[in-house]
């Protein structure tokens, strides 16, 4: 019997793929639970138009992620200011959604899933690496320059 897979499951297929199974796993099991739909003509021609709406909706995405990063690298460095001690020592954090912040005051908009900040938050004044990475395999770092605000 041939199914159209709802989900990924693992060792049979990921959503979308048409695979042949036994007639009882799937009236028993993959229907009822909503994991899989019979593969008829309908329901094909539905799957590769989805197929089609989600390759586009990806490829806006590659676009835009890529339009980020060129902005990020067009800046290259952003300088953050925070009330600071004597040795340098901030007394408080400066962490993602400042950077975010400053970003943002600078015309990128940015979400915080998509900075990674290699040391959890800046807790002294120095110039610190941070990668921007938007999208799975496109990213870019830039240099948060931590100043003491006097």
């Amino acid at each position: 019997m041939q199914i159209i897979l709802l989900e990924k499951i693992s060792n049979l297929g990921n959503k979308g793929d048409i695979v042949k199974v036994f007639p009882g796993y799937a009236n028993n099991f993959l229907i009822p639970s909503k994991k899989a739909v019979l593969a008829t003509k309908k329901n094909i021609t539905y799957f590769e138009n989805k197929k089609l709406e989600i390759k586009k909706q990806i490829d806006q995405k590659i676009i835009s992620s890529k339009k980020k990063v060129d902005q990020i690298k067009s800046i290259g460095m952003i300088n953050i200011a925070s009330k600071s001690s004597i040795d340098g020592k901030f007394f408080g954090s400066i962490g993602v959604r400042d950077i975010i912040n400053t970003l943002q005051s600078l015309g990128i908009i940015v979400s915080k899933s998509e900075i990674n900040l290699l040391s959890n938050t800046i807790r002294s004044v120095g110039r610190y690496e941070v990668v921007f990475n938007p999208y799975k395999n496109i990213s870019t770092t830039f240099i948060v320059n931590a100043i003491s605000k006097k």
